[in-house]
C-alpha cells in the first residue's frame, strides 16, 4: 500500500508532550484511549515530526519522520523522540532545511585523471557521512595496496591491475575482509568517474566477515573473569565498558563530560559513533566502578592509546589460553551469551547500538536505556560475579536505588546487595 494511503494524526498525550508530532495511519486505524492518547497500530508504524524556526528573519518549516517498531506505546515512542525533535530544530535554525548535504563526485573536467586526484575528491566527500574508522581503514588500503597505481590514469586501469593487487595482497595473508575493500573503494570511484570494469572477472577471496562467538556460557563467565581481574586499572575499566557491549572506538573517546552521575546515565555523542547518532546508556555500578578506578578526572577518561589496549587484551587472553579472539569480539560474546540465555533480540540490538536494526534505532525507544540494561542484566546475572563489582555511592532510599539501576533483579538480590554494601563501609 503505498504512502498516499496513510494520513498524518497529531498526537495528543495529557503531558503535552508530542507538540508537533504525527502518527501516519490507515483511517481504520484511528482510535483513542480514555486518556486521549492515539493507539498504535498492531504494526511497524511511523511517527512524523514536524518543526519551525526562524532562519535569517525568515520562518522556516521542516518534517523528518521516524519507524517505530511494532508493540511500542505511543508515549514511550514519543518521549524516545524528543531529544530528535529539538536535534531537528536546531539544525532548522542553523541551516534553514533538513535535506543532508551531500557532495556529488563528478568527472573530474581535466587532463589529470590520475587515481591519485581522483581518489582525494573521492575520499573527501565520504568523510561527510562516514565514520573516522571506516575513513581510516579506506586511507590505509589506498596508502599501502592502490598507492602503486597512483599516477595511473583511471580510464587505464584494467581488471588485471586490480587482480594484481588482490593476489599480492593474498600472498601477504591479509584477511578477505581487507581484500574487499579495495573493492569498496575502487567500485564506486570509478563509476562515479565513468569508468565501468567487469567485478565479475576479478577474483576476490570469499569473505568471512562474520565473527560470532562459539564458545560456552562457561568459557565466556572465564573470559569475563579475567578481563575484570586484570591488574592494569585503565585497561581493566577499559575491559569493563567493552563488556556492556560498546565499541573500542567508542570506549577509549568517552569523556567526562560525556558521564551524567546524578542519573546514573553515559552518552556516547554522534561525534564518536559508528553509525553517527547518539546513545545514552545507564551507568551500571562495574561501569561506575571502572570510571572511579582512573586516575583522570577530566578529558577522555581512558588515558590509553588503541595498540596499547590491544596488547593488554592480548595478553588477558593469553593468561587463560584463548588465542582466537581480538578486542570487537567481547561485543560478539555479550551479544551471544545474552540471546542465547533469553534476551528479547531487540535489546539486545540497543545495547549494542547495531546498525543492522537502523530503523529501530531511529526511533530511539526510550532511548534505548530501558531496552539495553534489560540485555546488560541477562549478561551480567550469567557472567559477572556482582559481589566482586559493586562499589556504588549509595543515596538515601538504597532499594529504589538500585532497582532503577537493575530493574530485572528480584528484590532478595536486590537487599543481598544492599547488604554487601552496609557490611563493606
Amino acid at each position: 500500500m503505498g504512502a498516499s494511503a496513510y494520513k498524518p494524526v497529531k498526537i495528543k498525550l495529557n503531558n503535552g508532550s508530542a507538540s508537533g508530532m504525527y502518527i501516519l495511519v490507515k483511517n481504520d486505524e484511528i482510535r483513542y484511549t480514555k486518556t486521549n492518547e492515539t493507539k498504535p497500530p498492531n504494526r511497524a508504524y511511523t511517527i512524523q515530526i514536524a518543526v519551525e524556526a526562524i532562519y535569517k528573519n525568515k520562518r522556516c518549516r521542516g518534517k523528518q519522520s521516524y519507524k517505530i517498531p511494532k508493540g511500542t506505546s505511543i508515549s514511550k515512542a514519543v518521549s524516545s523522540l524528543l531529544g530528535k525533535r529539538e536535534e531537528i530544530k536546531e539544525k532548522l535554525k542553523s541551516n534553514g532545511t533538513l535535506k543532508k548535504e551531500r557532495l556529488t563526485l563528478k568527472r573530474i573536467d581535466t587532463s589529470d585523471r590520475k587515481l591519485s586526484s581522483i581518489y582525494h575528491a573521492w575520499i573527501t566527500g565520504k568523510k561527510i557521512n562516514q565514520s573516522d574508522n571506516t575513513i581510516r581503514a579506506y586511507e590505509a588500503c589506498y596508502r599501502t595496496h592502490l598507492y602503486k597505481l597512483r599516477n595511473k590514469l583511471i580510464d587505464d586501469i584494467t581488471e588485471d591491475d586490480i587482480q594484481n593487487i588482490v593476489n599480492i595482497m593474498i600472498n601477504d595473508g591479509k584477511s578477505s575482509a581487507t581484500i574487499h575493500t579495495l573493492k569498496v573503494i575502487m567500485k564506486p570511484l570509478l563509476e562515479l568517474n565513468d569508468v565501468q570494469l567487469n567485478w565479475k572477472k576479478i577474483i576476490f577471496p570469499k569473505n568471512n566477515k562474520k565473527r560470532n562467538f562459539q564458545g560456552s556460557d562457561e568459557e565466556a563467565k572465564k573470559i569475563t573473569k579475567a578481563l575484570l581481574e586484570y591488574k592494569h586499572p585503565i585497561a581493566r575499566g577499559i575491559f569493563a565498558f567493552l563488556l556492556s557491549g560498546r565499541r573500542i572506538g567508542e570506549t577509549l573517546l568517552l569523556e567526562y563530560k560525556n558521564i551524567d552521575f546524578k542519573n546514573h546515565t553515559f552518552t556516547l555523542p554522534k561525534e564518536i559513533t559508528k553509525t553517527k547518532t547518539s546513545f545514552t546508556y545507564t551507568l551500571t555500578p562495574l561501569l561506575l566502578n571502572a570510571i572511579k578506578s582512573q586516575q583522570t578526572t577530566k578529558g577522555r577518561i581512558f588515558n590509553l592509546k588503541r595498540d596499547a589496549a590491544n596488547y593488554h587484551f592480548h595478553k588477558v587472553m593469553t593468561s587463560i589460553g584463548v588465542y582466537n579472539m581480538v578486542m570487537h569480539d567481547i561485543r560478539s560474546m555479550v551479544a551471544v551469551v545474552s540471546l542465547r540465555n533469553g534476551a528479547d533480540p531487540y535489546a539486545v540490538s540497543k545495547m549494542l547500538s547495531h546498525k543492522l536494526l537502523a530503523t529501530t534505532e531511529k526511533a530511539y525507544l526510550g532511548n534505548g536505556t530501558e531496552r539495553a540494561i534489560e540485555a546488560q542484566n541477562t549478561f551480567n546475572e550469567l557472567i559477572v560475579e556482582t559481589n566482586d563489582i559493586i562499589d556504588v555511592e549509595v543515596e538515601e532510599d538504597q532499594f529504589t536505588a538500585l532497582k532503577k539501576i537493575y530493574p530485572n533483579a528480584t528484590d532478595e538480590k536486590i537487599q543481598q546487595i544492599i547488604d554487601m554494601m552496609e557490611s563493606s563501609l
